[in-house]
């Protein structure tokens, strides 16, 4: 899918309305710049209440990325996944650039790289949750035994739930307080 394409077209300016009244009523401002990365929409947010969209431990910058991915998944469930950064902070170039500074160029590889977040806990790729999600069903089938994944944001557990969604002899679970919680994989039990 190019920028050029008038369905694409349609939907930036779908998000950049969705985006606008939200940040209209979270009482922020904001200007978006949206372009089209690997079957990705990105937003990179130019705004003076950064520290605020952002949020404690990136907790507001991920529950508006979350909001405005269901929002337009609602409106076309063929809606591109929507990636929302601020001055880098997604990307972990936590130091804003002074106007008028270049863009740092991203390091390319043939796959993403796990990085930490606020918490401290790795963030994966979806691969790589994809994988891990088939590896714990593979061992719990094997064995029999629950496996409980690492602690993982909202976000990487709701792939896990949906990579074995469909798997007729596995179930899974989100376990502990908080925003950060373990998935446990199981068997099904026997009705």
């Amino acid at each position: 899918m190019s920028e050029e394409n008038p369905k694409f077209e349609q939907q930036k300016e779908q998000l950049i309305r969705t985006l606008a009244t939200m940040f209209d009523y979270l009482g922020l401002n904001g200007t978006f710049r949206v372009e089209m990365r690997d079957e990705r929409i990105s937003v990179k947010i130019a705004s003076e209440d950064a520290g605020r969209v952002i949020g404690r431990k990136g907790q507001t910058l991920e529950s508006l990325q979350l909001l405005a991915n269901r929002i337009m998944f609602k409106t076309d469930n063929e809606f591109p996944h929507v990636m929302l950064d601020i001055d880098g902070y997604a990307n972990g170039d936590r130091e804003p650039r002074a106007e008028g500074e270049e863009e740092r160029p991203r390091r390319e590889s043939g796959r993403r790289r796990s990085r930490r977040d606020g918490d401290g806990f790795s963030r994966s790729s979806r691969e790589q949750l994809e994988q891990q999600a088939k590896d714990a069903a593979k061992e719990v089938k094997r064995w029999g035994e629950p496996v409980k994944l690492p602690e993982m944001n909202a976000h990487d557990r709701r792939i896990i739930h949906l990579t074995l969604q469909d798997d007729p002899e596995i179930t899974t679970e989100s376990e502990g307080e908080g925003s950060v919680k373990k998935v446990v994989v199981s068997l099904k039990k026997a009705e």
